[in-house]
């Protein structure tokens, strides 16, 4: 996946000067660091951190041409899938009714974690292995039967776009930040205000990324700044963290096209769209956000 530049001049000025005003700590994490980009990782909640943990358990597996598909807890809203061996580039695609999402496998020999995340159902996971250029042949399939009890479950675990460990850094300051915080719309409102707080827009970033990009919380901590995919992949870990739902959007605001990456978060009983980027000071409205793929 290419992601394109997606902030106009204009725009990118007024996120700057919109930004430039940094909001205090809460009364909570005073002492703890003079603003928030002081906070170190595991400096304020000492307690046990429990993260969601996908696991391939091996209870229904499938293998072929050295492809492993472990679908032992679709119910949990997660397949996983790796490659041991040599080839050419690797793909996987899985289709669901009208809807297909396309992945890189990683040649590492490690699980690849992919959401379920359209629905319940039959998907049809397929591996094509690159013949050259853009053409893939496929040389693994199967056939997963679908049937999650809460599909808001795809949207908790980590999975290659969203991933995380509990031992990340972003996973120990989502506690530090939610320490003192009990309700869902508290901790949103809190981390997205750390992230809006920490980063600023990487605009040579947005010029030079390449195809196939997947956001690294460690290094978007350690350079505080990012694109779009960085601001929601950040966003989304943190919030998956605490176990609230929440989806990593692609897709573009129109009218005028801009291909994008934000947030939508399940708050209350409902999908709520968060815009970590542009903040309170988007000229966009929610129905101007066209989702393309949700991760």
């Amino acid at each position: 996946m290419k992601l394109r530049k997606v902030l106009l001049p204009m725009l990118i000025m007024i996120l700057c000067c919109s930004c430039a005003g940094q909001k205090s700590l809460p009364l909570a994490l005073q002492g703890f660091g003079r603003s928030w980009q002081e906070i170190e990782p595991g400096s304020i909640y000492t307690g046990e951190i429990r993260v969601c943990t996908p696991e391939a358990t091996g209870t229904v597996v499938f293998r072929e041409n050295g492809v492993t598909v472990d679908a032992s807890h679709t119910e949990d809203g997660y397949v996983m899938v790796k490659y041991e061996g040599h080839t050419s580039r690797l793909k996987i695609r899985m289709v669901h009714k009208e809807e297909t999402y396309i992945y890189d496998l990683n040649q590492e020999g490690t699980y690849e974690v992919l959401p379920l995340q359209m629905g319940n159902g039959t998907y049809e996971l397929q591996t094509l292995r690159q013949v050259e250029g853009t053409n893939y042949s496929p040389i693994t399939s199967a056939r997963l039967e679908v049937n999650m009890a809460d599909p808001k479950k795809a949207f908790v675990f980590p999975s290659q776009y969203v991933w995380y460990t509990k031992e990340k850094s972003a996973v120990k300051l989502s506690y530090d930040l939610c320490a003192d915080l009990t309700s869902d719309a508290e901790k949103v409102e809190r981390i997205a205000d750390y992230v809006t707080n920490l980063l600023s827009y990487d605009y040579d970033k947005a010029e030079t990324v390449g195809k196939g990009y997947i956001p690294d919380t460690e290094e978007i901590l350690k350079t505080k700044k990012g694109i779009c995919f960085d601001y929601a992949a950040l966003f989304a870990v943190m919030l998956r963290t605490q176990n609230i739902p929440v989806r990593l959007v692609i897709g573009y605001i129109q009218p005028d096209h801009l291909y994008h990456a934000w947030n939508q978060v399940y708050i209350d009983g409902e999908w709520i769209w968060k815009d970590l980027t542009f903040g309170s000071s988007s000229p966009y409205k929610e129905e101007d956000y066209k989702p393309e793929r949700k991760y």
